[in-house]
């Protein structure tokens, strides 16, 4: 039988293909979720991606960073599969390169140049950052879209808060970052909080966060970054005041969930600011934090309605 050059080439790209796929990759399918497909190489992508956000994982075990790259995985799936009944991606939100520049600064690379050659040692690229950027930013405004008139916001005790704080000097404003968890249905609530504190004790706070933190901060260990004490609850400001820097609170019950909390650092601020400022920020930081809540729920429904088989 003789065969023609454009059948060569097909067969050599198959060969080649097969070849790099059993040898280097050793592709497998792991996982379907409703009808997308999910493979080794799309689980070690996303361990790749979880280590260059947070190099710390390196120091937990390798199935305990598998499950938390499957677990990854599906949340990203199913939010990108409703995001995309509305909307198609195309890495061009003017909110990706906002998002892009604030994980640049948290990694401390001096610019975005950098930050490339960093992802190029974990095999992936910046669109692939953009891409889960943009899916992200696409999932909170499809949440805000759906729940936003039902945020329940009370602007007098805000004003009264702002007109309390204009008479002082000085307010002490924490770095904070958080692991975030609700009840599991394989494990009591006692059971899984203890499990979480014993996970901070032999991990450390970063990667509990990822392991555990239900809330989109885990991503990057749990940081949420500098908050001023009076945009906190009378309750969290309790735990704080008697913690010092690198220590962490007791969990705190937020509405159906609970809440620890990590001092990574403190200053001390003259208060000098514009009312109506404040309390339009106020309102910000109360709206996110009630539309975090609508998120996990939303999600949660999604995901108990989705198929989600492993193999």
């Amino acid at each position: 039988m003789i065969l023609n050059k454009k059948t060569i080439v097909l067969v050599l790209i198959f060969f080649l293909f097969n070849n790099f796929s059993y040898s280097k990759i050793n592709l497998e399918i792991i996982m379907k979720i409703n009808n997308q497909i999910l493979t080794s190489y799309d689980l070690e992508k996303e361990s790749n991606y979880l280590l260059a956000l947070n190099p710390k994982l390196k120091e937990i075990s390798e199935n305990d960073l598998l499950d938390l790259a499957k677990r990854s995985m599906i949340k990203e799936t199913i939010r990108k599969s409703e995001v995309l009944k509305y909307k198609d991606l195309n890495l061009e939100n003017a909110q990706i390169n906002n998002v892009l520049n604030k994980i640049v600064q948290n990694l401390n690379f001096s610019d975005q140049s950098q930050f490339e050659n960093y992802l190029n040692d974990f095999d992936i690229s910046i669109d692939d950052i953009k891409e889960k950027i943009e899916i992200e930013n696409e999932w909170k405004n499809l949440i805000y879209a759906r729940y936003s008139k039902s945020v329940k916001i009370n602007k007098n005790d805000l004003i009264s808060k702002i007109e309390k704080i204009s008479k002082e000097e000085f307010s002490l404003e924490y770095n904070l970052s958080e692991i975030v968890y609700g009840k599991t249905q394989n494990i009591s609530l006692e059971e899984h909080s203890k499990k979480i504190l014993e996970s901070i004790k032999i991990n450390g706070f970063e990667n509990t966060a990822n392991l555990f933190s239900i809330t989109d901060s885990s991503k990057s260990g749990g940081k949420i970054g500098w908050v001023k004490k009076n945009n906190l609850s009378s309750e969290i400001n309790h735990e704080l005041e008697n913690l010092k820097v690198d220590s962490y609170s007791s969990p705190i019950k937020i509405g159906n969930n609970y809440l620890i909390l990590k001092i990574n650092d403190i200053k001390k601020v003259a208060i000098e600011f514009d009312k109506q400022k404040e309390l339009d920020r106020m309102i910000l930081s109360e709206t996110s934090k009630q539309l975090d809540k609508f998120s996990n729920i939303f999600y949660n429904k999604i995901k108990l309605n989705s198929t989600i088989s492993e193999f």
